[in-house]
C-alpha cells in the first residue's frame, strides 16, 4: 500500500470539497490558521504570483467563455482551486524538466529543511538514520529478503516506488527513505499537539483516532479481542501506537501492519525488536510484505478483522484507487467491525493553500496525485463501499475550534452488520416521540400532562430469543421499573402491565384508572427485526393494544402504538416513539436480579415459604395434562405426570407440617466443665443460603426441577430452574408457568445450553443442585470451585442388584420389578437396576424368567428413547454383543427406539460394564455367592442405590457393612426408595453427594445452620478478658493449665 509521507506532511481525512458562493475566491489564511499548516504546507507555500489573476484573464477569454463559461460559473471555490492548480502543474512540470538540476535542489532543499528543523525539535533525525545505516547493507537486504514476497505491484504504486515521490528521487525502493522514515512521521504531527514531545505528539494522535474507533466498536463487537490491521503501515511507526493505545485501553489481541515497501517493513520488523520492552504483550505486533487492495494473499478472509486503520495513505493515490481500498476494507472487516481513517482535511488544504503551492506539490511528484484526492469524496467512497460513517471529526479539538482549521481528519465507518436477535441485546433509552397526542387522548391525560407525558424519560434493556424475551423497563418520573420475561410464541399470557403508562403522569388520572389483569400474546412480525404485543381489553374495555417493536438500525429501535375498538375502527394510528442504544451490555442475571430481591428479605419468613409451597403445587396440579403433553413431546419416558403429582401432594403436606420447627432455632446444651463456663446460651439457627440453582436433567424434567424448588422455597431461599435444553417444550412449560405462578419474580427460569449454566454459576449463585451424569458434573464443580459455591450432586450410576437364591415366587417378582422398570422409564432412570450379580444357583432359572417376562410386554419391549443421540449411545454399547442378547434382538428397530434386552455375562472390560448404560439393556453376572457380589460392587465406583434381593439376613448385614452406595434398597424396587420424606435421599462418590430431592435433608442441604451463643454478660478469652478460674472445682496448677488450653 501507499506509504505515509517519509517526511512531514499536512495530515487530514479526505472530505469532498466544500462548496463555496459561485465566483467566491479563496482568501489569504489567518495567522491562527496557519497554526494548522503541517511541514509539506509550509515547504511548499513560498509566494507562487498572482495565479487568480492570471486564471481569471484566462476564463474570461470570450472563446473560453463560450465553450466552458456555464461550467466555470457552477464551480464551487474548491474545485475553482484545484482546477487552477491542475492548469498549472503542465506549465510547472515542464519547467523542472528544462531544469532538472533545479528539481534535484528543491527536492534536496526541501528534504535538509526538514531534518534541520527536526533537530531544533529535538528529534535527532541524522543520528537514528544513521544508526539504522550502521547496520550494514548486508544485513538489511538479508532481512529485506526474508520479508519480501512476491508481488504484482499496483501501476500508481510502482512509479512511486522506482521513481520520485515525496522528497527522494528513487521513492519508496530505497533504503535512505526507509531509515529516515521514523523521524519524518514524528516530525509530521508535532504542530497538533505542540506542549508534547513528538513521540508523544504522536501517539496522542493514535490514541485519540483508535479511542473513537473502539467506542464504536464496542457497540457491536463488546468483546475484548481484536484483530487490527494496519493498511500502509510504513515503517510501523502507526502501527506501534495503535499497538500501544490497545494496551492502554484495555484491549487484547493482535495488530498487523501491511506495506507494498518491502524496505519499509523490513525496517518495521527490525525495529519491533527494538521496542519490545515498550509493550505488555497482550497486543501481538506482526508486519507483512502486501498490498492492501488485495488481501487475500496476506491471509485475510472476508468478515476475518474486527479494526481496519489507514492512516496517511489515501492522499498518495489516485481517486479511484482510494475508492478500490475502502472496498477492500469492507471486504475483510467483520459485520459490525470498523475502520479507523486518518488523513490529510481537504477543506483546511484548499482553504490555506494557493493553487501553485497544491500544483507544486504534484509537478515535484512530492505527491503526485493530490489533485486526485482533493476531489475525493471520502464518505461518499466509504458508503459506496458499504460501510456507515459514524463519526467525522478532528483531533485536539482544545487547540483546534473547527474541522476546517485542523489540517487533519478522522474518520470512522463501521460495516453494517445485518440486524439479528443480538442487536436487541442492549440499553436503549428514549430518544423522542412522534405524533403521540392521539394516544395520550385516547387515554383520556389531561391536556395539563401531555408535555411530561411526551417527554418522559423512558428506559428499556432486552435480551430477545428465537420465542421469548427479557425486558427491564425503567420510566424514573412514575418511579415504575419492571423486570419480565415473555413469549414469542403467539400464545395469551399474563400482561405485567396493570395500566397504560402514559396515565401515570397525572394524580387524577392514575387515581382514576385501576389496575386491571389483562392478557397480552406477541408474535414475529418479521423475524429477527420486528415483532408486536397484542393486548386485550387494553387500556379500556372493548379496546385491543397493538404494540410493534421494529429494529431500524444497529441502534435505533422504533415502537409503533395502534389501538382498535371492538368494531375494528382504529382509535389510534401511528403514534410512534424511536430509541437509541445506550450500550451493548446484557440485561442483569437472573441470579443478579434474584440476589438483589433475596436481599430484601422477602423469603425469610414462614408466611413467604408456605405460600411458595402452595404455588408450586397448584403449578402441578392446575397444568398436570399440559406436562404430560409436553413430555410426550419430548418422549420422555413415562410422560405422564399424575404419579409425581401424588408425590408432590405428599411432599408438600410434610414440609408444611413440619417446617415451623424445623425453622425454629434450636436449643444445644453446653459441653465445657461447670467451672469454665459463663452464663448463656447456645442455639444453632437454620438461615436460608440465599440464591439456589435447579439444574434439571432430560429424564424427569418437571419432576427434578419442582421436587428440588420445594426444598429450596422451604428453607428460605430464592431459584433459578435451569431446565434441561434436550426436553425442549417441557423447557417452555416450565419457563411460561413459573412466570405465571410466581409474578413476583422470586423464581425465575433460564432457558437454554451450557453457556447459560457457565453464566449462572459465574454469577455466582449460593448453592447448585446438579442432577445428570459424572462427566458434566466435575465441569459443574469446576465452575463452582473458582466461587466455593456449595454443591448437591445426583448423579446416578451402574446400580448393581444382587439376586440370591430364592425361591420361584420370590425369583417372579425379582424379575417383574426389575424389568417392569426397565421398561417403564426406558431404563432412563437414576435408580434404575443398571446390572445384575444372580446367584449361580439360580441363574438359568432367573434368565428363563426374564426372557420370558420382555417377550411378554410384546410391542413395549420396545423403549422410546429421549432422542435418536442418546438411543444410538445405547446401540453403540449393545454392538459386539449380539450373540448374548436375550431375548434375541427384533430386526428393523427405529433409529430412536432400544428394546429391553438382556446381555448374558458380558466382557466385564467392556463400556457395557464400565460405563451407565441408562436405558434398557441388562448386564447379568453369574456369582457363587453373596460374599463374591459384595467383592463385585466394592471394586466398582459407589452407585446412587445397590439392590439386595434375599432372603437371607446374613445377606442383608453383609451388603448392609461391607458395601458403599449412596442408598441400599433391600428387597424392594425404588419406588419403595421415595415414599419416606423422613429419609433423605442422595449419593456418594463417584454417584454424587448432598441430599437434595426431599424432605428435612433438603431443607437442611439448602440451609446454613449457624451457631449462635448469646451470653448473659461478656464471655472473654483465656488469651483475652476471661478472668482466672474461680476457686473450687478445680485448684491450682492443672486448674490454670486448663484455662489456657
Amino acid at each position: 500500500m501507499g506509504n505515509k509521507s517519509s517526511r512531514p506532511q499536512a495530515s487530514a481525512a479526505s472530505a469532498p470539497m466544500a462548496p463555496s458562493p459561485s465566483g467566491a475566491r479563496p482568501t489569504a489564511p489567518s495567522p491562527s490558521d496557519a497554526l494548522a499548516q503541517g511541514q509539506v504546507q509550509k515547504a511548499f507555500a513560498n509566494d507562487h504570483g498572482d495565479w487568480d489573476s492570471v486564471f481569471e484573464s484566462l476564463s474570461s477569454h470570450h472563446y473560453v467563455q463560450e465553450k466552458y463559461g456555464q461550467m466555470l460559473e457552477d464551480l464551487t471555490n474548491a474545485e475553482r482551486k484545484v482546477l487552477q492548480a491542475r492548469t498549472l502543474v503542465p506549465l510547472q512540470a515542464a519547467a523542472f524538466a528544462k531544469k532538472p538540476a533545479s528539481l534535484l535542489a528543491k527536492r534536496s532543499g526541501v528534504l535538509n529543511g526538514y531534518r534541520d528543523f527536526a533537530e531544533k525539535k529535538n528529534i535527532p533525525w541524522r543520528t537514528d538514520a544513521a544508526q539504522l545505516e550502521q547496520r550494514g547493507v548486508a544485513v538489511w537486504e538479508a532481512e529485506r529478503a526474508a520479508k519480501k514476497r512476491k508481488l504484482v505491484m499496483p501501476p500508481y504504486y510502482e512509479a512511486c516506488y522506482n521513481g520520485p515521490i515525496h522528497s527522494y528521487n528513487s521513492g519508496n525502493g530505497e533504503w535512505m527513505a526507509a531509515f529516515d522514515a521514523p523521524s519524518a512521521y514524528l516530525l509530521v504531527h508535532l504542530h497538533h499537539y505542540p506542549e508534547l514531545s513528538a513521540q508523544a505528539a504522536f501517539d496522542a494522535l493514535h490514541e485519540e483516532l483508535d479511542r473513537q474507533a473502539l467506542e464504536v466498536l464496542a457497540e457491536t463487537s463488546p468483546a475484548r479481542f481484536v484483530r487490527v490491521l494496519d493498511i500502509g503501515c510504513g515503517v510501523g511507526t502507526s502501527t506501534f501506537s495503535t499497538a500501544r493505545s490497545l494496551e492502554q485501553l484495555g484491549r487484547i489481541g493482535s495488530i498487523t501492519g501491511v506495506d507494498l515497501s518491502d524496505y519499509f517493513v523490513t525496517v518495521a520488523e527490525h525495529l519491533k525488536q527494538v521496542r519490545a520492552g515498550e509493550f505488555n504483550g497482550t497486543v501481538s505486533i506482526d508486519f507483512m510484505h502486501g498490498d492492501g487492495l488485495d488481501l487475500a494473499p496476506c491471509g485475510f478472509a472476508d468478515g476475518t478483522l474486527e479494526m481496519v486503520t489507514v492512516s496517511e495513505v489515501t492522499h498518495e493515490m489516485p481517486k479511484k484507487v482510494s475508492e478500490q481500498l475502502f472496498r477492500e476494507v469492507a471486504r475483510v472487516l467483520a459485520p459490525g467491525g470498523v475502520l479507523a481513517y486518518l488523513d490529510i482535511n481537504q477543506a483546511q488544504v484548499l482553504k490555506d493553500s494557493s493553487p501553485g503551492a497544491i500544483a507544486e506539490r504534484i509537478a515535484t511528484s512530492n505527491e503526485p496525485y493530490f489533485d486526485q484526492f482533493l476531489e475525493l469524496d471520502t464518505a461518499a467512497a466509504m458508503r459506496a463501499a458499504g460501510l456507515e460513517v459514524v463519526k467525522d471529526t478532528w483531533p485536539n479539538h482544545k487547540k483546534y475550534a473547527t474541522l476546517e482549521s485542523s489540517s487533519l481528519r478522522i474518520m470512522v465507518a463501521r460495516k453494517n452488520a445485518a440486524l439479528s436477535l443480538d442487536t436487541w441485546t442492549g440499553r436503549w433509552a428514549l430518544d423522542r416521540r412522534e405524533n403521540w397526542l392521539p394516544w395520550l387522548q385516547c387515554l383520556g391525560v389531561p391536556e395539563s400532562a401531555h408535555e411530561t407525558a411526551t417527554k418522559a424519560p423512558d428506559f428499556h434493556q432486552y435480551r430477545v430469543t428465537e420465542d421469548g424475551f427479557y425486558m427491564d423497563h425503567q420510566i424514573p418520573g412514575q418511579s415504575l421499573h419492571l423486570r419480565f420475561s415473555s413469549f414469542i410464541d403467539g400464545t395469551w399470557h399474563e400482561s405485567p402491565y396493570k395500566k397504560p403508562t402514559s396515565t401515570q403522569f397525572d394524580e387524577e388520572q392514575k387515581a382514576k384508572i385501576a389496575e386491571n389483569v389483562t392478557e397480552w400474546k406477541h408474535e414475529w412480525v418479521a423475524f429477527p427485526t420486528c415483532f408486536e404485543s397484542t393486548t386485550k381489553e387494553f387500556p379500556f374495555p372493548g379496546k385491543t393494544f397493538v404494540l410493534r417493536r421494529e429494529l431500524i438500525g444497529l441502534d435505533t429501535m422504533k415502537y409503533s402504538v395502534k389501538v382498535t375498538s371492538e368494531d375494528g375502527s382504529l382509535a389510534v394510528e401511528n403514534s410512534t416513539a424511536y430509541y437509541k442504544k445506550t450500550s451493548t451490555e446484557p440485561p442483569v442475571s437472573v441470579a443478579i436480579e434474584l440476589k438483589e430481591r433475596f436481599a430484601t428479605g422477602i423469603s425469610r419468613s414462614l408466611e413467604w415459604r408456605q405460600e411458595a409451597l402452595s404455588k408450586i403445587l397448584a403449578l402441578a396440579e392446575e397444568n398436570m395434562d399440559a406436562i404430560s403433553a409436553a413430555q410426550a413431546e419430548d418422549h420422555v419416558s413415562p410422560s405422564a405426570f399424575m404419579g409425581a403429582i401424588m408425590m408432590m401432594k405428599s411432599a408438600v403436606a410434610f414440609y408444611k407440617a413440619n417446617l415451623s420447627s424445623w425453622a425454629a432455632a434450636q436449643a444445644k446444651d453446653e459441653t465445657l466443665p461447670p467451672f469454665l463456663r459463663t452464663e448463656g446460651d447456645w442455639e444453632v439457627v437454620p438461615e436460608p443460603k440465599g440464591v439456589g440453582l435447579v439444574i434439571a436433567p432430560w429424564n424427569a424434567p418437571v419432576l427434578l426441577c419442582l421436587l428440588p424448588l420445594m426444598g429450596m422455597v422451604a428453607a428460605g431461599n430464592l431459584c433459578v430452574l435451569k431446565p434441561s435444553e434436550t426436553a425442549k417444550a417441557t423447557s417452555r412449560l416450565i419457563a411460561k408457568l413459573i412466570t405465571k405462578y410466581f409474578p413476583g419474580r422470586e423464581v425465575l427460569v433460564a432457558e437454554g445450553g451450557p453457556e447459560v449454566v457457565v453464566e449462572l454459576i459465574n454469577t455466582p449463585v449460593d448453592h447448585i443442585l446438579f442432577t445428570g451424569g459424572g462427566s458434566i458434573a466435575k465441569k459443574i464443580l469446576a465452575l463452582a470451585a473458582k466461587h466455593i459455591t456449595p454443591v448437591s450432586l445426583e448423579l446416578g450410576g451402574k446400580n448393581p442388584c444382587f439376586v440370591d437364591a430364592s425361591d420361584a415366587e420370590n425369583l417372579a417378582l425379582y424379575v417383574a420389578e426389575i424389568v417392569g422398570t426397565k421398561s417403564y422409564f426406558g431404563g432412563q432412570f437414576c435408580q434404575a437396576h443398571d446390572y445384575c450379580l444372580v446367584h449361580e444357583k439360580v441363574f438359568d432359572q432367573f434368565l428363563e424368567l426374564l426372557e420370558e417376562k420382555i417377550n411378554a410386554l410384546g410391542p413395549r419391549r420396545s423403549c422410546q428413547m429421549i432422542n435418536a443421540g442418546h438411543a444410538q449411545r445405547i446401540k453403540a454399547m449393545l454392538a459386539g454383543h449380539e450373540k448374548i442378547a436375550r431375548p434375541p434382538l427384533p430386526e428393523g428397530e427405529a433409529e430412536d427406539k432400544v428394546p429391553v434386552t438382556v446381555l448374558v455375562c458380558p466382557d466385564l472390560n467392556s463400556e457395557l460394564m464400565k460405563e451407565e448404560v441408562f436405558g434398557p439393556l441388562l448386564p447379568i453376572v453369574k456369582v457363587a455367592s453373596a460374599a463374591e457380589a459384595i467383592d463385585f460392587v466394592k471394586g466398582r465406583p459407589k452407585p446412587l442405590v445397590a439392590y439386595c434381593y434375599s432372603q437371607d439376613e446374613a445377606a442383608w448385614a453383609a451388603f448392609r457393612d461391607a458395601t458403599s452406595s449412596g442408598n441400599l434398597s433391600i428387597n424392594a424396587g425404588p419406588q419403595r426408595m421415595q415414599s419416606n420424606l423422613n429419609v433423605g435421599f442422595g449419593g456418594v462418590g463417584d454417584s454424587g453427594f448432598g441430599y437434595s430431592i426431599w424432605g428435612r435433608a433438603a431443607f437442611d442441604d439448602y440451609s446454613h445452620h449457624k451457631a449462635v451463643f448469646t451470653g448473659k454478660k461478656f464471655a472473654g478469652s483465656a488469651w483475652g478478658a476471661a478472668p482466672p478460674p474461680g476457686k473450687g472445682g478445680g485448684k491450682g496448677k492443672e486448674t490454670e493449665d486448663a484455662a489456657k488450653k
